[in-house]
């Protein structure tokens, strides 16, 4: 009968599983409406007369966009309904990426990337809603699921430009084919998400009214401000290695777009197939040695595929970079918006927001430095997964030291 039960459980798991599928794949196209574009570079530059570093801030613009986004999505719930806030957002997206198909303008580019960041933003955080309301228990592995899609999304994104440009196909094209995927998920939320209504408006109450007293212990307080940090110095590594890496190997290593293009979707395989692992792993070792082991493992990696020159180097040390990065934010989002009991929406708006500075930092950085040389703009990426590693120490040793502290006043 005991078997029978949990097989019966698992089988509504399983649904509740499916059920969940717009929310997954409105992580999956989030960076797909950005990195689609980082192996296009060159072609945009060509067809457009406009530099690649100048069309590089397109992250910058979406990124920010995608900041504001997050932070103002919980003021639409005052009035409206998730679904109705998601479905609003995909319909307000699919013009954008219509008029983006024929603009050459630079400024209409940084103004479009930047109202899709801003509704792609407040998607993320309705449908990160939905997975928290989500009636499965291991809410662990629910998340592992939800943000796996990400790097999934970051996966295809790169063969798409790289499918379009090898088959002398315009890179506007990829417009449309995004359009499709924007359709899809609409259809998938009228299915499977409008008739759900689910009532936690006075769990909203709660949350507004103990806002002020979040904050209350100074330690913690500091052991967030450590997490925050940790994440955002990470953030800017890993961006620049996925969205300026491609314009590096082919200026400075001479790789066509299609072998630039499969050096990004193997960080962002590794990174996948480490979270996996990692998934295991976690409950066995404290969060902070994890991320500690795996960021040395990216620092080191990270350093020898930019002074490595033969392709298969650098492409094995970019998935041994992923492996090494493929832990480190969903640890660090885990434990830094956990650190206090109540007012865990509001900890997790911060922890993205802060995600989202170091993300659009990197565009500035590596424009800035390849005004002087290429290599100083991609080095970047290891300088700030060493300082990510260093943030990490001192918040290992100031936990340790808060803790004796605590057992010691006991």
């Amino acid at each position: 009968m005991g078997k029978g039960f949990y097989k019966m459980e698992d089988r509504d798991s399983f649904i509740d599983y499916l059920k969940e599928i717009p929310n997954f794949l409105s992580i999956f196209i989030f960076p797909v409406y950005f990195m689609t574009i980082g192996p296009m570079l060159l072609d945009m530059s060509k067809s457009t007369g406009i530099s690649s570093a100048d069309l590089s801030l397109i992250f910058t613009f979406f990124t920010v966009g995608s900041i504001l986004g997050q932070l103002t999505s919980v003021f639409y719930n005052r009035k409206f309904k998730k679904i109705i806030v998601i479905l609003a957002g995909y319909l307000s997206i699919i013009p954008f990426l219509i008029f983006l198909s024929f603009i050459r303008n630079l400024f209409l580019f940084y103004l479009f990337y930047f109202f899709i960041g801003y509704l792609a933003g407040v998607i993320w955080l309705q449908a990160t809603e939905y997975i928290l309301e989500n009636k499965i228990k291991n809410k662990d592995r629910l998340t592992t699921i939800f943000l796996s899609f990400y790097p999934i999304g970051n996966i295809a994104a790169p063969l798409i430009a790289s499918v379009l440009i090898k088959n002398n196909l315009n890179w506007r094209y990829s417009y449309y084919i995004i359009l499709s995927l924007v359709i899809i998920i609409f259809i998938l939320y009228l299915t499977l998400k409008l008739r759900r209504t689910v009532k936690i408006a006075i769990e909203e109450e709660e949350e507004i009214i103990n806002f002020k007293k979040i904050f209350f212990d100074r330690r913690i307080n500091i052991i967030f401000i450590l997490g925050c940090l940790l994440l955002l110095l990470y953030c800017v590594s890993e961006t620049v290695i996925t969205t300026w890496s491609p314009t590096f190997f082919r200026s400075e290593r001479m790789f066509d777009i299609q072998i630039a293009s499969l050096a990004v979707s193997i960080f962002w395989i590794a990174i996948f197939a480490g979270r996996m692992i990692i998934s295991f792993i976690a409950g066995r070792f404290k969060s902070n040695v994890i991320i500690l082991f795996i960021s040395l493992l990216a620092l080191v990696s990270m350093f020898f595929l930019i002074i490595v020159k033969p392709k298969y180097a650098i492409l094995t040390f970019m998935a041994l970079a992923g492996l090494g990065c493929s832990g480190i934010i969903t640890l660090g989002i885990a434990s830094t918006s956990t650190v206090y009991e109540k007012g865990r929406g509001v900890l997790a708006s911060v922890v993205y927001a802060t995600i989202n500075i170091g993300v659009s930092a990197a565009p500035f950085l590596t424009r800035f430095a390849s005004r002087y040389n290429m290599t100083f703009s991609i080095i970047i990426a290891p300088i700030f997964m060493l300082l990510t590693s260093v943030i990490i120490i001192v918040k290992i040793i100031y936990e340790n030291m808060a803790t004796n502290k605590i057992k010691f006043n006991n």
